[in-house]
């Protein structure tokens, strides 16, 4: 029998307080040779290790039966010390491509709400930014040059010009109704990586607006890309090119609503999730590897 210990996991993740949390594994695991695993806080008692982030040394040395390794972040992983990696990457073989984005869609069942959306009113706000992180020059960059057109409402810790934070954490309520007020929103990745993508644009979604969006073109495999307002590259060219996007449909009620309505997957993405990406596919990828 396979006995788990999690180590290393972020707050709110036991609790499920956070959005991203243990009952991902719960669902996913139900089809896997883990359906019947026992999850113990003992470490001693465990021969399963699931770890979160960096590497323990002092963790996962131990007489491990599998070791199991986890990455959210967009950070390279020290895939050869582990069975099984489960990150943004999908080009080494002990690998099993899994963007947060993916996880957050299925621990929260959000496939069903994004399948059926229908926007019907046009919001009387223009655009959001709900950031903290001020390291992404591409994103900075985005705002600085679209806020000239228009104001934009930013009203995360970064950049923020509406006087004070947006209360609530990043997948509650409070932040997607101020996501709703909006017709577009700037939900740049903090970086491009492999198939690195996050629950910033899953929000947009939800929020029922019109995600500007850059990081891993990947993202396209994932999400219908004419869905999108997509950053191809970081030159001048592709700046202006999108922010006249933005323009044109913020200046036309009807292309505004025909765009905010595309389907947020197309036939081509709901293929690839059968490929790659449904709870099914994702466990028979593990159990390949679980020897």
């Amino acid at each position: 029998m396979f006995i788990i210990y999690f180590h290393n996991w972020w707050g709110g993740f036991f609790t499920k307080q956070d959005a991203n949390n243990i009952e991902f594994f719960e669902k996913l695991f139900a089809y896997t040779k883990f359906k019947d695993s026992i999850i113990t806080n003992d470490i001693n008692k465990a021969n399963v290790l699931i770890e979160a982030g960096t590497p323990n040394d002092g963790v996962i040395n131990r007489n491990w039966k599998i070791k199991i390794n986890f990455i959210g972040e967009p950070v390279f992983p020290d895939y050869e010390k582990y069975d099984i990696v489960l990150t943004s990457v999908n080009r080494i073989n002990n690998i099993v491509d899994l963007p947060i984005s993916i996880m957050y869609i299925h621990g929260n069942n959000f496939l069903n709400t994004l399948e059926n959306r229908k926007i019907t009113k046009i919001p009387y706000h223009f655009c959001s930014f709900i950031v903290s992180n001020p390291k992404c020059k591409t994103r900075n960059t985005m705002f600085e040059m679209l806020n000239k057109y228009k104001k934009i409402h930013s009203a995360g810790r970064h950049l923020n010009n509406m006087g004070r934070n947006l209360e609530g954490t990043w997948s509650s309520s409070i932040h997607l109704d101020f996501i709703s007020q909006h017709k577009f929103m700037i939900c740049f990745e903090n970086t491009k990586m492999e198939t690195y993508s996050t629950e910033k644009i899953v929000n947009a979604y939800l929020g029922n607006t019109i995600p500007i969006y850059w990081s891993s073109p990947h993202i396209k495999n994932i999400f219908n890309e004419d869905s999108m307002l997509f950053l191809e590259d970081e030159t001048e060219e592709s700046f202006n090119k999108l922010i006249q996007k933005v323009i044109e449909l913020d200046n036309n009620d009807e292309k505004y609503m025909e765009f905010v309505n595309r389907p947020v997957f197309n036939i081509k993405n709901k293929e690839y999730w059968k490929e790659h990406y449904t709870l099914e596919k994702l466990g028979k990828k593990i159990d390949k590897l679980v020897i």
